[in-house]
């Protein structure tokens, strides 16, 4: 699996991706569920599969008082996300550029432009861009203008609960 950097390190030729961008702190089984099913997908398209997360953790930034306590340091969330089958992980430098990225340019300069997206993955609850203005269906909007589809998981829950 390669270990992208910066958005730089990723080959112009690297794509077309399906990909899903998180925290992904934990690595637990909604996103294995996700990320297999990007990898599916992938194998039978003859793309390539990302994950796209950030380094450090934007609430490391936007929030440094807040004591954020990670489940999964970086080294251990790329071993974990090595193993889903993945081709690729995409360590995205979160600082103020990325922060104050409004979520049409990250949609359009990232995903579309930089990664070649064409099928975006992701919780029901994402959120993504400045101030976490954009959300599933906002992706879902630019998707269908941009040339890329978003798949929308519903919460997964436990057996037994709620």
């Amino acid at each position: 699996m390669h270990v992208f950097h910066k958005l730089e390190d990723v080959p112009p030729d690297f794509g077309p991706t399906l990909l899903s961008v998180g925290n992904f702190d934990g690595v637990h089984r909604a996103h294995i569920r996700v990320l297999a099913n990007i990898v599916s997908r992938a194998r039978e398209q003859r793309r390539k599969a990302l994950a796209v997360t950030f380094e450090p953790h934007p609430a490391r930034i936007l929030r440094p008082d807040s004591g954020l306590k990670l489940l999964t340091p970086t080294p251990e969330k790329v071993r974990l996300l090595e193993a889903t089958g993945l081709d690729a992980v995409l360590l995205l430098p979160f600082g103020r550029d990325l922060s104050l990225m409004t979520p049409e340019a990250f949609a359009h300069d990232i995903l579309k432009k930089s990664l070649q997206a064409r099928e975006v993955h992701e919780g029901y609850n994402f959120h993504f861009g400045n101030k976490a203005a954009g959300d599933v269906r906002l992706l879902t909007e630019f998707g269908s203008k941009m040339g890329f589809e978003v798949k929308v998981y519903p919460e997964l829950r436990p057996r037994g609960f709620g």
